[in-house]
């Protein structure tokens, strides 16, 4: 089994994230689901509880605390990462230092509700925000 000692996190605040998301979605609309993400997690109160990180440009999400290295992560991809989703889709992955990783890509429309059940599959953590409907 491929095992790692974890990746490379450094919290940041969840207004910081959102302002150089936001930035990035300014320029190219590409980028708006990231902010998506950033506003869901906010609004949830589940900030309390995620901590948040960026890589470039891609989101990183960990539970709480976190220190400088992770076992685990949900990473977000952005059009520009090097492990970039295909056109029209977002890529989300679950990373363990254990190399039991998930990817999945979804449509941006169902993006945000595939990051909540993972974050309930994989950390345990309330499915976030349901829906109405």
């Amino acid at each position: 089994m491929n095992r790692s000692p974890g990746y490379s996190f450094r919290e940041q605040p969840w207004t910081d994230i959102r302002a150089f998301l936001g930035g990035m979605a300014a320029k190219s609309p590409d980028f708006r689901y990231l902010t998506d993400f950033v506003d869901s997690i906010v609004e949830s109160g589940a900030d309390e509880f995620l901590a948040g990180d960026t890589s470039m440009h891609d989101l990183l999400v960990a539970l709480r605390p976190a220190g400088t290295k992770v076992g685990e992560l949900i990473a977000i991809r952005a059009p520009s990462s090097l492990t970039h989703p295909p056109v029209g889709r977002v890529r989300i992955e679950h990373l363990s230092s254990t190399g039991r990783n998930d990817s999945i890509d979804r449509p941006p429309a169902d993006a945000v509700r595939l990051f909540w059940r993972l974050v309930f599959e994989k950390y345990g953590l309330p499915e976030g925000p349901q829906e109405a409907g």
